[in-house]
């Protein structure tokens, strides 16, 4: 059992600037991260529009960042958090490897997916495959694109692609699009799009260039250049099941704080519900929620 002020749940762009401001307040604080430090950063293959440069690997800039933290004196637990429970002065966190007692905690975790188990999704993923329009859509300007899902992220990402991209197909697993109206109603309306129900993606098709097509469950091929699947649900909600904070489309709401409805409890970057999710936002979110964070401890 180790105890501390603030611990922080992820060590993607988010958790990373928040650990930075952190340290240099001289706060007291641990920083846990599951997988890869640097989160959905290391599968990034291009980023134009991240300020200061004109185009640079995702991988690069998480390898920019480290390198500071490491400069600093900044530790990464390697640890993989099971559950978040409430005490009287603060919080447990539990995980795999420790439990860590504390007044604070700012949940980096990024907006992680089920597997859609569809064949290919992993082996294109950054070749053609992508989780985030707004992130990569510029990429696929001109060209044809599947988007794979029925909720309002998925309607979202959709309509945007459909401002860039020459043609756009909305595969809808279900017999009917659900969600918000307006969203449904405009992405009917969209010139470019093409709207199947009823129907999955059972795999993925490419070649050394990315990928070429889609396979659906009824036999058809769908050429296209981009595939972007939203039909997983982020897994944030297991680890939280105890505290059980407002939710929002499966994101955890804030305030401009970046404090969640239970005091103490902080969310950041692409797990927080907002409508923008952009490398330059997730640091944002982490250096308010460092400093926000910062002021509860001191206040309490």
């Amino acid at each position: 059992m180790k105890n501390t002020d603030i611990v922080i749940i992820g060590a993607g762009i988010a958790g990373l600037t928040a650990s930075i401001y952190l340290k240099r307040a001289n706060a007291n604080f641990i920083l846990l991260e599951g997988n890869d430090a640097g989160g959905q950063l290391n599968k990034l293959k291009e980023v134009e529009n991240y300020p200061g440069f004109k185009k640079v690997s995702g991988k690069e800039i998480a390898d920019s960042i480290l390198a500071q933290t490491k400069e600093l004196g900044i530790d990464i637990l390697k640890a993989s958090v099971q559950s978040i429970l409430k005490e009287p002065e603060g919080f447990k966190v539990v995980s795999d490897v420790d439990n860590f007692v504390t007044k604070a905690v700012i949940i980096a975790t990024g907006f992680a997916r089920e597997s859609t188990s569809i064949k290919g999704e992993k082996e294109y993923l950054g070749r053609g495959v992508s989780y985030c329009a707004t992130c990569d859509g510029s990429f696929f300007k001109g060209d044809d694109v599947v988007v794979y899902g029925n909720n309002d992220v998925a309607l979202e990402e959709a309509l945007y692609l459909a401002n860039i991209v020459n043609k756009l197909t909305l595969v809808n697993p279900d017999e009917k699009l659900s969600g918000d109206s307006k969203l449904v109603d405009n992405i009917t309306k969209a010139k470019n799009a093409t709207i199947i129900s009823g129907h999955k993606i059972v795999e993925v098709n490419g070649d050394m260039f990315g990928v070429s097509d889609i396979k659906l469950d009824d036999g058809r091929s769908i050429e296209c250049h981009g595939v972007f699947p939203y039909v997983g649900k982020k897994s944030i909600g297991e680890f939280l099941s105890n505290l059980k904070p407002e939710m929002n489309n499966n994101f955890i709401v804030t305030n401009e704080e970046m404090e969640t409805n239970i005091p103490g409890l902080f969310a950041i970057g692409d797990v927080r519900d907002k409508g923008l999710r952009q490398l330059v936002t997730a640091s944002s979110d982490g250096a308010i929620a460092a400093l926000a964070s910062n002021r509860f401890v001191k206040s309490h």
